[in-house]
C-alpha cells in the first residue's frame, strides 16, 4: 500500500503532495528524499531508495520527480508501472507533463489521485461528449452532431444502489425544445441494461446497482439543433497559385471558451 505519493520539480520544490495513511513524517518526507537524491554521487540515481523502514520508488519525466513511498514489501516494479501510467495519464488531463502545467492545474491532479489511488466508498460520473462539425468555406455550418456519454465507476459494495437524477427540462425526441433556452434535447439515447427506467418518465431518475468498476450509463446523440454556440470559431482561407497549379489552405481555429481563472 502507498503511505505518500508527491511531486517534485527539478530544484526539489513540492508541486504535489498526497498523504494516503498518515504514518510517514509529513511533507518532510518529501524534503528528506530530495536531499538522499542530490547527495549520491554521478547524475543517474536509482529507483529505488530506502531509509530506515521507508522505501522511496521514483521516476523522472520532463523534468519532474514524482515519488511513491512505502513502508510494506510491495513489488518495486507494480510501484514504476503506477507512476509511469500516472504520468501519462496527468499529460493527458493537462496537456502536457511540466512544473507549469501542474502548477496550473493543482485541483485536477488531486482530483485524478483521488480517483486512482485512493479505492473507498466512492462514485465518480463523468460526462464525455464528441462534437463533430461540417463548416462551409465562409464559416456556416452546415452540419453539426454531437455524441456523449454518462460513464459511472463505482467503488461502492457491488449490489448497492445508484440513483441518477437528470434535469427535468431533459427531452428526447426531434420535435421538442429546439433552439436555446433552460431545457436539454437530444435526438435519441439508449442505457445499459443494468439500468431501471421506471421513474425515468415522469421524475428523469435513473436507478442501477452495478457491480464494482466502470460501466457507461447512457449514451445520446444530438443533431444539427444546439443548445449552446460552438465553444470555437473556424476562419478558412483557400488560395490557388494558377501557375503551379497548388493549392494553399490556411484554417484559423478561434476559442470561444472564457479563460480559465
Amino acid at each position: 500500500m502507498i503511505s505518500q505519493f508527491f511531486i517534485l520539480s527539478s530544484k526539489g520544490d513540492p508541486l504535489i503532495y498526497k498523504d494516503f495513511r498518515g504514518d510517514s513524517g509529513g511533507r518532510d518526507v518529501a524534503e528528506l528524499f530530495y536531499r538522499k537524491l542530490m547527495g549520491l554521487p554521478g547524475d543517474e540515481s536509482p529507483v529505488v531508495m530506502h531509509h530506515d523502514d521507508r522505501h522511496f520508488i521514483h521516476i523522472r519525466h520532463s523534468g519532474l520527480y514524482l515519488v511513491a513511498t512505502t513502508s510494506e514489501n510491495i513489488s518495486p516494479f507494480s510501484l514504476l508501472e503506477l507512476l509511469s501510467r500516472l504520468a501519462t495519464l496527468l499529460g493527458d488531463y493537462c496537456g502536457s507533463l511540466g512544473e507549469g502545467t501542474i502548477s496550473r492545474n493543482v485541483a485536477l491532479v488531486y482530483e485524478l489521485l483521488d480517483e486512482v489511488l485512493s479505492q473507498k466508498n466512492e462514485v465518480f460520473l463523468d460526462v464525455v461528449e464528441r462534437l463533430s462539425v461540417l463548416i462551409a468555406s465562409n464559416g456556416s455550418l452546415l452540419k453539426v452532431d454531437v455524441q456523449g456519454e454518462i460513464r459511472l465507476k463505482s467503488f461502492l459494495p457491488s449490489g448497492s444502489e445508484i440513483r441518477i437524477g437528470l434535469t427535468e427540462e431533459f427531452c428526447v425526441g426531434k420535435s421538442e425544445l429546439r433552439g436555446y433556452g433552460p431545457g436539454i434535447r437530444v435526438d435519441e439515447v439508449s442505457f445499459h441494461s443494468s439500468v431501471h427506467l421506471d421513474e425515468f418518465e415522469s421524475h428523469r431518475i435513473l436507478r442501477l446497482q452495478p457491480a464494482q468498476g466502470e460501466l457507461t450509463v447512457m449514451r445520446y446523440q444530438l443533431s444539427d439543433d444546439l443548445p449552446s454556440p460552438l465553444p470555437f470559431r473556424l476562419f478558412p482561407s483557400v488560395q490557388w497559385d494558377r501557375g503551379s497549379g497548388r493549392f494553399q489552405v490556411y484554417l484559423k481555429l478561434r476559442c470561444d471558451l472564457p479563460p480559465k481563472r
